[in-house]
């Protein structure tokens, strides 16, 4: 098997010390639409949401950014799709990396892993959709 079965870049994630400011820059100075902000659940963390093309722009930051300081952001890494999370973590771990298990994502029925080392300073995860079966609510006809 070549490759981890990666299908497309899912998403960028620019991370900050305030989402709002840095995404509304980005909003202003080159005309995309935040479509999305939410606060994460568990952690609280601010997110907003933007399409580039195909690609989600993920702008994150935390949930009581300091209105005193500097607004400062880096890109933080990306997210690529695959079709078999398991294999592509198997195989990344089979070739030396260091890898998390998946756990569920903020996107309902997707799965996700972080690529812990070996990614010459570029972070990114790697998500799979549909990966957690829907049930159906008590006394639903299937």
């Amino acid at each position: 098997m070549d490759g981890i079965g990666a299908t497309h870049i899912d998403h960028i994630v620019i991370s900050s010390n305030n989402s709002e400011v840095v995404a509304e820059t980005f909003r202003r100075n080159i005309g995309i639409e935040i479509r999305r902000t939410m606060s994460r659940p568990g952690t609280g963390a601010r997110l907003a949401f933007a399409k580039l093309g195909d690609v989600i722009l993920e702008f994150a930051g935390p949930p009581e950014p300091d209105p005193a300081a500097e607004v400062k952001a880096r890109l933080w890494g990306m997210v690529l799709a695959v079709a078999d999370i398991a294999a592509a973590v198997e195989r990344l771990r089979g070739l030396g990396y260091e890898v998390t298990d998946p756990r569920p994502a903020v996107q309902p029925g997707a799965l996700i892993a972080t690529v812990k080392s070996g990614t010459g300073g570029v972070p990114f995860a790697l998500i799979q959709y549909n990966a957690i079966p829907h049930e159906s609510p008590a006394g639903a006809a299937p």
